[in-house]
């Protein structure tokens, strides 16, 4: 390769035109290190952001347990369809893996993950890939109470458990579907959903100061810089470009027609030209290249990559972590190539310098991933749902979970959509929601009744407590708590004139108001009060639905 060394450093105060995927030479390492005392920021490596050393790699995800677990294949492949298939089974699996957890997840009980990661994959498998229908038999296996156990922690389901943990203070951590988050090469370190809404922790004491509150958090800070800089009406035109969307669709050549409904490449691809189309149009209205689209679209294509584990993507030799890297770095590539590194400079000056980071691309990286997984990916698949709920079918979700109106065909699917199509979308989502769960941790030492009439519990009257330590991975199942029965009148059935509709929690807390102007924007602020981790890009998720949708069936 060739010597760092010899290559001629840009000029220090004026950003480079060269691709960021280009090592920092020294004087911007030097540069990034002065941070503080200069008035900008390199620009910096895409790839030595990727690259970075790996982050909480357990002796049980080592390359020593890896071979292991190839080496034992055929046994393992045989518990995990007996840990698939039969509920004490799984069970024991979990409990191990609880023990194994607990001790830091040492090489010697790494059976104890070999089995229990190829168990879930089987099980999702044997769920016809549905994550709800998973979480589902996962519930039943632990008698259908309250919680359950999976991955690293505890999940709850009740739509009462997860409101409660909307409205209070999260203490995240980096992790991911209840597992540590495998870092930097799948997620970024510190983006906006591993950050704790919290007051921040003194280093040396471990606790929060006294007179600390969540606005001088990280969190608060890199919300505030996003809602700011890119999802918001602060974004100079953001408004009235998300209203412009089907008129933008049009004019680029974009028709009705139906047959387009079942054509997941290219919904997914008009997902990510309205996206960037809201989100940068005011710095390059330009239609996005076919090549450019491709590459975006992997945000949703890529989706199974991201739940799995370090020991999963290492048994894997690291195939699906290579491919959503190499996306990171094309993303990287688009925003440079489209002039587009301005916001993420602005926003990272305006950053509390002990939350400012050391290059500009780092940054990018971070926002881009939020915009990128959430955005484009979670955005497609509400679309993907639409547009299969439109034909009486269902996405992700089995048909056996869902309940059409009797008669449902598509001109009275089109019908029912015409009469409120940001009602319609939100119905679809509250029964095929593209987020299912999120993780949190426990922000106190919990006991919970965890086998509710199975396993320890299976005695008549026997109540017996499982402890859990403060910080132990809670996960809350957004899917589950949108059909809890105690909260949805006929949770299963499709019906978006439903009265109880404003009450469900997709989009990570409840809204109500979908209009756009001062007034919405004055009532958004008040919803997110109330659940400060409300998705900041719920509307654009809704309207860019909305658009492609109303072009597609020619609806004015």
């Amino acid at each position: 390769g060739r010597n760092r060394r010899t290559r001629t450093p840009p000029p220090l105060f004026d950003m480079p035109a060269a691709p960021s995927s280009k090592p920092p030479t020294k004087q911007y390492v030097s540069l990034a290190r002065n941070l503080r005392k200069t008035d900008q920021t390199p620009w910096g490596s895409i790839e030595e952001v990727v690259n970075a050393p790996l982050i909480g790699v357990t002796p049980d995800s080592s390359w020593v347990s890896v071979i292991g677990m190839w080496f034992l294949l055929v046994l393992n492949l045989l518990q995990a369809f007996l840990g698939a298939t039969i509920a004490p089974v799984y069970r024991h699996y979990a409990t191990w893996s609880m023990i194994a957890y607990n001790c830091g997840r040492p090489l010697i009980l790494a059976f104890t993950w070999w089995r229990y990661v190829l168990t879930g994959i089987v099980a999702l498998l044997w769920q016809s890939g549905s994550r709800l229908n998973l979480f589902l038999w996962q519930w039943r296996n632990y008698g259908s109470g309250d919680w359950f156990y999976q991955g690293e922690g505890i999940w709850c389901w009740r739509y009462t458990q997860v409101i409660n943990i909307l409205t209070q203070q999260q203490q995240r951590k980096a992790a991911f579907g209840c597992n540590a988050a495998p870092m930097p090469d799948i997620f970024p370190p510190s983006i906006l959903i591993f950050l704790p809404n919290a007051p921040p922790i003194d280093p040396h004491t471990g606790l929060a100061s006294p007179d600390a509150n969540v606005h001088q958090s990280e969190w608060w800070a890199i919300r505030s810089g996003v809602k700011r800089h890119f999802l918001g009406p602060s974004n100079t035109g953001y408004n009235e470009r998300m209203a412009g969307l089907k008129a933008y669709l049009r004019a680029n050549g974009v028709k009705a027609d139906d047959s387009k409904l079942t054509d997941v490449n290219y919904l997914n691809g008009l997902v990510v030209r309205c996206v960037f189309y809201v989100i940068f149009g005011g710095i390059t209205p330009a239609w996005l290249s076919d090549e450019d689209v491709s590459t975006l679209t992997n945000w949703r294509g890529y989706a199974l990559y991201f739940i799995l584990p370090r020991l999963l993507q290492r048994f894997v030799f690291n195939t699906f972590s290579k491919k959503v890297k190499q996306l990171r770095v094309d993303q990287a590539h688009i925003i440079d190539r489209l002039g587009l590194r301005q916001p993420f400079i602005a926003m990272n000056k305006e950053l509390p310098p002990e939350y400012q980071r050391t290059t500009g691309v780092e940054l990018m990286d971070q926002v881009m991933y939020v915009i990128g997984f959430a955005g484009i990916g979670g955005t497609s698949a509400g679309l993907q749902s639409t547009a299969s709920f439109l034909m009486g079918k269902t996405g992700e979700v089995p048909a056996n979970l869902v309940t059409f109106p009797p008669d449902w065909d598509l001109a009275t699917a089109k019908a029912s959509y015409a009469s409120s199509p940001h009602n319609f979308i939100r119905e679809v989502c509250r029964l095929d929601p593209p987020v299912t769960s999120a993780t949190t941790s426990l922000d106190s030492d919990t006991e919970i009744l965890l086998y509710n009439g199975v396993g320890i519990n299976r005695l008549p009257n026997s109540k017996k407590l499982s402890s859990f330590r403060k910080g132990t991975l809670n996960q809350y199942t957004l899917s589950m708590a949108n059909r809890d029965p105690d909260t949805f009148t006929e949770p299963m059935l499709f019906h978006p004139a439903r009265e109880d509709l404003d009450l469900a929690v997709t989009w990570n807390g409840i809204f109500k108001d979908t209009r756009l102007g001062a007034d919405a924007d004055a009532l958004a602020i008040e919803e997110e009060r109330k659940y400060p981790r409300l998705c900041p890009g719920r509307l654009l998720s809704i309207y860019t639905i909305e658009a492609i949708i109303d072009v597609l069936i020619g609806k004015d």
